[in-house]
C-alpha cells in the first residue's frame, strides 16, 4: 500500500516548494499534492455534510493516529433486491499508525431490515497496521434472506426465466491475514466459510398439474447437495499488490489480488471443491487542480476451478466482498459456475467546495454455466450449457457524490443505473470500487 503524506509534515517539508500550477506539485512531490498560493500543499476539499451540521473536525489536515472519522447515516429508501428498507449504513475511518508511513483503515457496516422480511447484518474491513506491515481484510454477514433467482449463465435461457423466490440465511466469516514482503506486495492465508441454512424455493410447487421447479432445487438434485441447506468452508492463500492512497476513496494507484480456496468436506464443506478469485483495479488521475477528479477501471474473475459447489454460494452479480458488482442488474440476477466482469467510472467534483460531486459509470458482465438435468414425477429440468464469454450484458448509469466526511473522503452515494430490461436506484456509503 503506498504510503500517504501527512499533511502537517508535508506543508512544513514543501514551504520552500514553490509553484505555478498544480502540474509543478505533481511533478516535484506526487499527484494529490496542488498549487495554493504559489506553494505546494495537500489536497482537501472545503466542505462536507458533517461541516454542514456541525460535527467536523475543527482542525484541518489529515488527523493523528486511532481518532475515528465516522460517516454513518440512516438508511430508509429502497433497493432493487429488498425493497423498501431502514436501518443504518455507514463507513469508519481510521489512522493505526502516522499518516506519513500508514494508510487508512476503514469499517464498512450494514444493519437492515426491509418490507421484505430480510435482515442484514454486514461487515466489510481493510484493516492496516502501522507502515503498512500488515493487512487485515474481512467480509463478516448475518442474513435472514429472500431473493430472486434466475438460473446459471448469461444466456438466452436465463435472461428469459421467470424469478423464483427463495428463502435463505446465511452466516458468513471470510477473513485473511496478509504480511508486507516487498514494499505494496503482500502474501497471506485465511479462512472462508458461507453457511446457508432454511433453504426454500416458496414458489415452487412440485404437486401441481405443471409442476414448478426452482433452478437451484433441480442444480441441487443434479450433483448430490441437499435442497435446503448448504456449507462451503476452506482455507485460503492470497497475493496482493495495493498501491491506493486510500482504502475509502482513491486518486492514485493500483490494486491487485489472487486468492485460491480449498474447500475440503473435512473443515466443513458439502462436498470438496476450489475456486479463484482475482481482480485487478486501477485509478487514473484525470486533474493536477482536482485530484479527486479520477478514472477507474475495475476488472474483476471469480470461479470453481475443481469439484462442484452448492448453487448459492457460485458467483453471482451483487454478492462481492461489498455488494459492489454489477449496478443496473439486482442482487443475484446473473449467476454462474464462473464470472468475469468489467466496470469503468468517471468520478468528477461538482461544486468548488467539494460538498457535490457526480460519477458516470457502464459495466459488463458474463457467467458461465454447465450443462445438467434433474427429474421428478412428471417434471424435468435442463439447464444449458454456456461459456464465459458467450453471453454478455452490459449495464451503465449516473449518480451524485455528497462528500459526507472529508478527512476519511467518505461520500454518500446516489446512483441510478440501467441493465437490460433493468433499473434501479443504489444508495451506498463510500466508492463502489
Amino acid at each position: 500500500m503506498a504510503r500517504p503524506v501527512d499533511p502537517v509534515a508535508e506543508e512544513a517539508a514543501e514551504a520552500a516548494v514553490p509553484c505555478a500550477c498544480s502540474a509543478d506539485c505533481v511533478q516535484r512531490i506526487h499527484h494529490g499534492s496542488v498549487c495554493v498560493d504559489g506553494h505546494c500543499k495537500p489536497y482537501e476539499d472545503a466542505w462536507s455534510l458533517l461541516d454542514w451540521v456541525g460535527l467536523a473536525r475543527e482542525e484541518k489536515g489529515t488527523p493523528p493516529p486511532f481518532v475515528l472519522l465516522p460517516a454513518v447515516l440512516p438508511a430508509v429508501g429502497y433497493n432493487p433486491a429488498m425493497g423498501a428498507l431502514f436501518g443504518l449504513t455507514g463507513t469508519l475511518g481510521m489512522y493505526l499508525g502516522p499518516a506519513a508511513t500508514t494508510t487508512i483503515s476503514s469499517l464498512q457496516g450494514v444493519a437492515l431490515y426491509s418490507t421484505m422480511s430480510q435482515l442484514t447484518i454486514q461487515l466489510s474491513t481493510t484493516v492496516l497496521t502501522a507502515r503498512n506491515e500488515w493487512e487485515f481484510q474481512g467480509d463478516w454477514r448475518f442474513l435472514l434472506f429472500n431473493q430472486k433467482t434466475y438460473g446459471l449463465g448469461t444466456g438466452p435461457q436465463a435472461m428469459s426465466a421467470a424469478a423464483m423466490n427463495e428463502d435463505f440465511n446465511l452466516v458468513r466469516i471470510h477473513q485473511t491475514v496478509l504480511r508486507s514482503v516487498f514494499g505494496d506486495l503482500y502474501v497471506g492465508l485465511g479462512y472462508r466459510l458461507d453457511r446457508y441454512y432454511d433453504v426454500q424455493d416458496t414458489n415452487m410447487d412440485l404437486t401441481a398439474p405443471e409442476p414448478v421447479v426452482g433452478p437451484d432445487y433441480a442444480y441441487s438434485l443434479a450433483y448430490g447437495f441437499s435442497p435446503h441447506q448448504a456449507t462451503l468452508s476452506g482455507a485460503t492463500l492470497a497475493v496482493l499488490f495495493d498501491s491506493r492512497d486510500s482504502t475509502i476513496d482513491p486518486y492514485r494507484g493500483y490494486y491487485g489480488s489472487a486468492t485460491f480456496t480449498v474447500n475440503p468436506t473435512w473443515l466443513g464443506s458439502s462436498q470438496p471443491s476450489t475456486n479463484l478469485e482475482a481482480q485487478f483495479r486501477v485509478y487514473a488521475p484525470l486533474s493536477d487542480d482536482v485530484p479527486r477528479n479520477v478514472l477507474g477501471f475495475w476488472l474483476y474473475y471469480r470461479g470453481v476451478t475443481s469439484g462442484v459447489a452448492p448453487y448459492l454460494t457460485l458467483p453471482s452479480i451483487g454478492w462481492d466482498q461489498k455488494n459492489r458488482t454489477g449496478r443496473g442488474y439486482v442482487q443475484g440476477r446473473w449467476r454462474g459456475t464462473q464470472e468475469l466482469y468489467g466496470e469503468v467510472e468517471w468520478r468528477f467534483r461538482i461544486t468548488d467546495n467539494g460538498l457535490l460531486g457526480g460519477v458516470v459509470f457502464a459495466n459488463a458482465q458474463s457467467f458461465a454455466a454447465p450443462a445438467f438435468q434433474a427429474s421428478g414425477p412428471g417434471w424435468t429440468y435442463a439447464s444449458e450449457k454456456v461459456g464465459v464469454l458467450a453471453f454478455i450484458r452490459p449495464a451503465g448509469g449516473f449518480g451524485l457524490r455528497f462528500m459526507m466526511n472529508r478527512d476519511s473522503r467518505t461520500n454518500v452515494a446516489l446512483d441510478f443505473a440501467f441493465g437490460e430490461s433493468s433499473f434501479g436506484v443504489w444508495f451506498n456509503a463510500g466508492e463502489y470500487f
